[in-house]
């Protein structure tokens, strides 16, 4: 974890990184297919399905997001509360995406309109439990899986909506929350307006983890939940109030080709964190 100073030190370079994000970049990312719905409960609906397949390419994730929302036109939301589960199975018959199955997409369709039938909005069955973000989330995840359709939980079911409070990262259950729970900025989307942006934890993968080493911003070897919430304990040195703001450029410099995992005179100079990498230089 970093130190104040050595954040104080990082922050520049990191509010540089910000500004030189591409604002396009959004149309290539998952949470771009959330903005083509105005609706909040549409756009509530899509950001979890698009978040929970938000692994592997990501033109295959936004494929397989719009192949499941196609059958049920402009105003999912609306049309899935009013269907039995057997009607959402023959709508989506053939539907697959890697390891999550079309029962898996239909135990979260149902899921989804059963807490919002019983709590309002998947918001408000958040804040009807309490304790840390992580426990909340944790009791969040349980809450949607005892409303699904079908009776045995499924192995796909498990990783497509992960349960943080077990210790693993759950990169995608985090960055749900993170599109949720962020003011709107162009990329996330505020729609949860009684949850903190301070809370929230940071959606980490191997790509991004692999730059947040590189930044100091956590000395973990492992990709787990202690990592992800050293480095938003670092990043909050920064932004107490939203140590996520830094995510999305994070996270598109991590993915990015430039870096080939160590430090030369041929690929660093033209990398954006190259005087603040922790990376030794290459011998030889």
């Amino acid at each position: 974890m970093l130190s104040q100073s050595e954040a104080d030190e990082l922050k520049p370079f990191l509010e540089s990184l910000i500004r030189s994000c591409d604002p396009e970049e959004v149309d290539n990312d998952p949470v771009g297919l959330v903005r083509d719905y105005d609706s909040k409960d549409d756009r509530e609906l899509v950001a979890l399905l698009a978040s929970s397949l938000a692994y592997g390419q990501v033109s295959q994730i936004r494929k397989s997001v719009r192949a499941a929302l196609e059958p049920f036109g402009s105003a999912p939301s609306q049309k899935l509360a009013s269907m039995e589960p057997s009607e959402i199975i023959s709508l989506l018959d053939g539907w697959y995406y890697r390891m999550t199955r079309v029962e898996d997409l239909v135990d979260l369709f149902v899921a989804v309109a059963r807490i919002r039938a019983k709590f309002g909005s998947l918001e408000k069955a958040y804040l009807s439990t309490s304790g840390t973000h992580v426990e909340r989330a944790s009791a969040w995840v349980t809450s949607l899986r005892a409303h699904r359709h079908h009776d045995e939980l499924s192995r796909g079911f498990k990783y497509l909506v992960a349960d943080p409070g077990l210790g693993g990262v759950t990169k995608r259950l985090h960055l749900f929350f993170r599109w949720m729970i962020r003011l709107e900025d162009g990329i996330d989307l505020g729609l949860w307006t009684e949850v903190a942006p301070s809370v929230l934890v940071m959606p980490l993968d191997t790509h991004t983890a692999r730059i947040c080493r590189y930044l100091g911003l956590t000395d973990r070897k492992a990709n787990d939940l202690r990592a992800a919430t050293e480095i938003t304990d670092s990043l909050r040195l920064l932004d107490e109030s939203d140590p996520l703001r830094y995510d999305f450029a994070i996270c598109h410099l991590g993915i990015s080709k430039g870096c080939v995992h160590r430090r030369t005179p041929e690929h660093c100079p033209s990398c954006p964190i190259d005087t603040v990498c922790k990376l030794a230089w290459s011998v030889g």
